[in-house]
């Protein structure tokens, strides 16, 4: 608070401040007055920094570098030069300004953190190596520490999880890693360089997360700064102390946060816990005074020293808010001050201040280019595109506003478009930017003429550039003539040796003309630098392997296992030299690490198999071909000859799934079923090989499929995009035909359980089954729980060195008879579950470190929330408030396979895609009702379409995901995809399904209530009056529950027009030759109330004049005319409905004189355990009352009972045939 204060205070005296500019070259350069601008500067630091921004934007870098450069002279303590070094990024590595840079500052006093990093920076760029080291210990730099990981961070999620490096530090021992991986804590030789580069230590390092450990040593008591950049998201330990982190994916520079921390003298621990997507991996810390130089007598040890766990007290320095006393107006402050927050990647707090400086200058060019370059790189492309557009429609001179317009088009292959922006208006001369990226347009486009013109018109103002060797570099590679290429490669890489573009385009072209010298010569560069560059040392060994010079490519392995054991293409260019070597078992072992380590290396996994002679071979299939079927199956249209599947899991827990099915159509009306062949997979981590797929005619003749296509299931919804289907479309499918297909699915990274796995195995199918095997091949020192349900199967068990064996088998498995309302078959064939999970306990703790980390707020979210509970007094309202939001806001989208039909979407993903799965759902109604203070728990559910829970196997045996709030005692369950679903109910699929509650990582295992007959009601209540040749009547249908839900999902999408004929046709099915003359839908929207249908009708055929007698039936709506589920004299399989329900019949007749009414039946009551019916009948005073009830109590009819309730229920039957005689006089 007292730093707002400051804040506002200091800009109130900026604002008034008599000693201010007359003219403020900063408002200038925001109100669009370039041309004064240019004019009105005076040479000072800052004029020079802010003309330099406009040259920036305008893209003329001659002039931009000019006036930095200047500033810089004057005033290099500057914090502009951290606006313009940043916001000149794309621009500066391609200028030769790194050699003017070291002549710039070489020697001179300056405590500014950017221009630090630049000086560093531009000595490397001029491989001035031992100075920029020499330079990067001067200022503090921490370089010596262990390190652990890969851990899990997929869907950003690691941040959130507490990972044992945060719970102790046992150097000895090894933790299951990301994917399963076994890990442990190594320390890599020293690095010379300031920045840490975790991608050459960590593997795998994309989504991951990674603890960098070191302990330290001041000699008395002070204040260090702690001084951190990174790429990824990150936080800081100290001494055990959570001190700060931040979200974030980014460009790391130095000093990106500084913490100023009071220190007692002694050792301290300090851990570093980094969270990575996707990209580079690493970061600069450095431990300084205040004025970022190197404490005197700091010493540092990755052994554990003894330190003092005390409470730390810090406080984040944010240098960037003193730009404040350098700008000449508060909306320049916030306008650069928002673009620095947003290069440091803090979108949320960045977005606030460039809003301020919006609201103050609404029509700036300057500020719409800066929140449209920020939202471009925040993902939010639309309204990106819109602030560049509109900067750009207001005065032109902002050239960059189409280069990042056609920078984005072009990196998403929209070369068209990308070429429409750049072709908007003439391009100047002295355009550095759009005019490189126009050049690269045409190179990609093969349009060679064009390219060399526009080199020309480039070289006219920046003939010395790297950027100018580099573009025709890559057009004579284009032209192929790679010499001439290479040649300008090297001319710009001797410019800068730290633009890495220039860097891989030369060491890929000289790789591919092999010219190992150049390769060498990079190589060797970047291990100078850097002594822990994996990379760099696998391009050596790859050099020297290809020369046939062994023994210095296995020293080279040696010393890269001493900088991680983490590499798998160490362990496969190891295997490879123990090959050579003739050392097979040797080459097996290294092979076996490699893939221990990376299972991806598919084609590592079959050479393997073809060393240990395991290849996957191609069975034949004659003696199925001549097997006899039994008769008492040649009914079924079709039949499995073989149904099998064999499962291995290799040493790595990665898996190969072999699939063999053999299928004969005996009748034509399978063609359509089988004829397609369907394999579900999840292109994140599986890959799938068709080995066959082939058509044997009735005359032998073979076919191979040819149509196979492989598709994404879910393209519509980017945060599903992994989801794919093959379809196999079998040839001369026909009756007689045999159907093979053979396939196998490979797991390229471990199982989604990491090295815990589960599988079913469905031994009965729809039609007979000839042969069903399933057999697992599991490395012996793995241990697995397993059950046949439904049935007895023994396996046959064998054993070698390293695998055990398991086979089941049944034979001659007879098809499904369905019957009506027989259960789900996955409840009733004989199937086999498998396990490796132990307990509950370690199910729920695996689950809940994967989704509690997603339940995360922001900004918005908690805008929303806010929004929501406004006025909300009781608790129950908030509840209901956020619970109808994300129900009905929220769109839900059932797609659910590999890890993304396991693991959430962070809220804040889910909340700006406004779509997302049950689970999805589950978590952002879970963050949104703890951002209102409401207890809630995170459930599993086991639905009624799948199998009851097996809880002698703990598994993942859940299919759907919704929230558990307690509630009197118990619990209240929300179902986030119930979109027609009132609070406090939820739907049938829910109702009576096993669930698993997950409280601190505990599970609390239960069953979800089923809901009372009473509560899915439908009740009719007609009033009939008998006019003159006409009976007229109202009918009122009230629906809750069930009933309500399903009509509501209809109706609420319908026309005015369309809900009138629906009721018009709904209401002839129960009394035909109606005529609706009026109608009413209530509470559509309304969930809280029941749904009420009101219909006025005529029907003159009922009470005609010219019959005697004119019949109805007593009971329209709700009478039973037949019940298929007891037409058969006997069932196999029980009778399962959906819910318990009630149905209310309630008719009132006023009749007329000359009338005369009769019914065929009297009053009744029948009930049993399962159903309750009743009839009631009376007359008085010339009304003529009915009133018929049903009750479903319990929706599970046994087998064994069934000529029980068939003998109940066609008793019912012929009572609900009861008419009413109408009689006419």
């Amino acid at each position: 608070m007292r730093k707002k204060i400051f804040l506002f205070i200091t800009l109130a005296l900026l604002i008034i401040s008599t000693s201010a500019q007359s003219i403020k070259v900063g408002n200038l350069l925001l109100e669009n007055k370039f041309e004064l601008l240019k004019s009105s500067y005076k040479e000072d630091a800052y004029s020079n920094a802010i003309i330099s921004i406009y040259y920036l934007l305008e893209d003329n870098a001659s002039q931009a570098w000019k006036h930095w450069k200047k500033s810089i002279e004057i005033n290099p303590n500057s914090l502009w030069h951290e606006v313009i070094g940043l916001l000149g990024y794309d621009l500066w590595d391609s200028l030769p300004i790194y050699k003017e840079i070291v002549s710039l500052l070489d020697g001179r006093e300056f405590n500014n953190s950017y221009l630090e990093y630049l000086y560093w920076k531009a000595l490397l760029s001029q491989n001035l190596i031992s100075k920029a080291e020499k330079y990067s210990e001067e200022k503090g730099f921490i370089k010596d520490f262990i390190f652990i990981g890969p851990f899990e961070n997929i869907g950003n999620s690691g941040l959130y999880k507490e990972y044992p490096p945060e719970k102790e530090i046992k150097l000895e021992k090894t933790y299951q890693g990301k994917n399963g991986l076994d890990i442990r804590w190594f320390s890599p030789e020293e690095s010379k360089s300031a920045y840490i580069s975790l991608y050459n230590l960590i593997y795998p390092n994309q989504w991951s997360t990674s603890y960098a450990l070191c302990y330290f040593y001041i000699p008395q008591n002070q204040e260090i700064y702690i001084r951190i950049g990174t790429t990824s998201s990150y936080k800081l330990f100290l001494d055990d102390c959570h001190i700060y982190e931040i979200e974030t994916q980014r460009r790391a520079i130095w000093d990106q946060e500084i913490y100023r921390i009071p220190l007692s003298s002694g050792w301290h621990k300090l851990l570093l816990k980094f969270c990575n997507q996707e990209g580079d991996f690493g970061f600069f810390l450095r431990i300084t005074d205040s004025k970022g130089n190197k404490i005197s007598g700091l010493k540092t040890s990755v052994k554990p020293q003894n330190y003092r766990k005390t409470q730390i007290y810090f406080e984040r320095i944010l240098p960037e808010k003193e730009l404040i006393k350098e700008s000449d107006s508060s909306e320049i402050f916030y306008t650069f001050y928002g673009f620095l927050l947003s290069e440091k990647g803090v979108s949320e707090e960045a977005e606030e201040y460039l809003k301020r400086a919006e609201k103050i200058k609404k029509d700036s060019e300057v500020i719409k280019f800066i929140l449209g370059k920020f939202y471009l790189g925040s993902q939010d492309v639309e309204t990106g595109r819109k602030y560049l557009l509109d900067s750009y429609s207001l005065s032109k001179n902002l050239k960059m506003n189409l280069y990042y317009l056609s920078l984005y088009e072009l990196e998403h292959g929209r070369y068209e478009e990308a070429l429409k922006n750049l072709e908007k208006e003439d391009i100047p001369e002295n355009s550095f930017l759009l005019r490189s990226l126009l050049i690269r347009l045409f190179n990609a486009l093969s349009w060679t003429k064009e390219v060399e013109n526009q080199i020309s018109i480039f070289e006219k103002g920046y003939k010395t550039s790297q950027e100018a060797y580099f573009l025709k570099g890559k057009m004579y590679e284009k032209r192929n003539m790679p010499f001439k290429a290479i040649e300008n490669y090297l001319t710009a890489l001797s410019m800068n040796w730290e633009n890495w573009e220039v860097f891989y385009s030369l060491f890929y072209l000289a790789r591919d003309l092999h010219r190992y010298d150049i390769i060498e010569n990079l190589a060797k560069n970047l291990i100078e630098k850097d002594p822990t560059d994996i990379w760099a040392y696998i391009q050596l060994i790859r050099i020297y392997l290809s020369q046939e010079k062994i023994e210095e490519a296995q020293r080279l392995i040696e010393k890269t296992k001493k900088i991680t054991y983490l590499y798998p293409e160490i362990f496969i260019y190891e295997a490879e030299i123990h090959h050579l070597k003739d050392e097979k078992e040797l080459a097996i072992e290294s092979y076996e690490k490699a893939i221990e380590i990376d299972p991806s290396y598919k084609g590592i996994r079959e050479y393997l198999n073809y060393l240990r002679s395991e290849q996957i071979k191609i069975p034949d299939i004659s003696e199925y071909l001549s097997k006899d079927i039994p008769k008492e199956f040649l009914d079924f249209p079709a039949i499995y000859l073989l149904d099998w599947q064999e499962r291995t899991m290799h040493k790595d827990g990665s898996f190969t799934v072999v699939f063999h099915k053999i299928i004969k159509i005996l009748k034509d009306e399978a063609k359509d079923k089988y004829g397609e062949i369907t394999i579900n997979y999840d292109s994140s981590f599986e890959d799938v090989r068709i080995l066959r797929a082939r058509t044997i005619k009735p005359d032998g003749k073979e076919l191979e499929a040819t149509s196979i296509q492989d598709f994404s299931v879910a393209s519509d919804y980017p945060l599903y995009t992994d989801q794919r289907q093959i379809i196999i479309s079998m040839p001369a499918v026909e009756k007689g035909a045999i159907l093979e297909c053979f396939y196998v699915i490979d797991e390229y990274t471990r199982s989604i359980f990491g090295k815990n796995f589960q599988d079913i195995f469905f031994f009965q199918n729809e039609v007979p089954t000839l042969r069903s095997i399933y057999i697992l091949k599991i490395p012996s020192t793995i241990d697995f729980k397993y059950k046949v349900y439904n049935g007895k199967v023994d396996p046959e068990v064998n054993q070698n060195k390293d695998y055990k064996i398991f086979t089941w088998k049944m034979e001659n498995v007879p098809g499904i008879t369905e019957e009506p309302y027989m259960p789900d078959l996955a409840k009733l064939v004989p199937q086999l579950w498998i396990t490796t999970f132990r307990s509950w306990e370690d199910l729920a703790d695996w689950y809940y470190s994967l989704a509690y980390p997603q339940i995360r707020s922001n900004k918005e979210i908690k805008e929303k929330v806010r929004e929501l509970v406004l006025g909300a007094k009781m608790e129950e309202e908030k509840i209901k408030a956020i619970y109808y939001f994300v129900t009905n806001q929220i769109r839900y989208v059932g797609l659910e396979y590999g890890i993304r039909g396991i693991m959430p979407h962070s809220a804040p993903e889910i909340f700006k895609a406004k779509y997302g799965d049950c689970k999805d759902k589950a978590v952002l109604l879970l963050t949104m009702l703890k951002e209102a203070g409401i207890k809630a728990y995170y459930t599993l559910v086991s639905t009624r379409y799948s199998s009851p829970l097996k809880k002698e196997l703990p598994g993942f045996q859940f299919d759907h995901a919704i929230v558990a709030l307690p509630y009197k005692n118990s619990y209240l369950f929300l179902d986030g995809t119930a979109e027609d679903t009132p609070f406090g109910e939820v739907p049938g699929m829910d109702q009576g399904a096993d669930a698993m509650i997950i409280i601190d990582g505990k599970p609390i295992l239960t069953t979800i209530p089923m809901s009372k007959p009473e509560n899915n009601l439908r009740k009719y209540n007609t009033k009939i009056n008998i006019e003159e040749k006409n009976l007229v009547a109202e009918t009122q249908i009230t629906l809750t529950g069930y009933f309500a839900n399903s009509y509501r999902y209809y109706l609420k999408t319908m026309t005015t027009l369309q809900k009138e004929n629906f009721l018009s046709r709904l209401l002839n099915y129960y009394i035909p030759n109606s005529k609706l003359t009026d109608w009413d839908v209530q509470n559509i929207g309304n969930l809280e109330e029941p749904l009420i249908i009101k219909l006025k009708f005529e029907n003159p055929y009922i009470t005609s004049y010219k019959k005697e007698i004119n019949l109805l039936n007593m009971f329209p709506f709700s009478s039973i005319k037949s019940a298929e589920e007891i037409t058969r004299e006997e069932r196999n399989y029980d009778i399962e409905y959906y819910l318990p329900y009630q149905e209310i019949e309630e008719i009132s007749i006023n009749i007329p004189q000359g009338i005369n009414i009769d019914t065929t039946i009297k009053s009744v009551t029948k009930e049993n355990k399962w159903i309750k019916y009743s009839v009631e009948i009376e007359e008085k005073n010339n009304i003529l009352s009915l009133k018929r009830v049903f009750t479903q109590k319990e929706i599970l009819i046994p087998a064994q009972d069934f000529k029980e309730y068939k003998k109940d229920m066609e008793e019912i039957i012929n009572y609900d045939k009861g008419m009413l005689l109408i009689n006419i006089n």
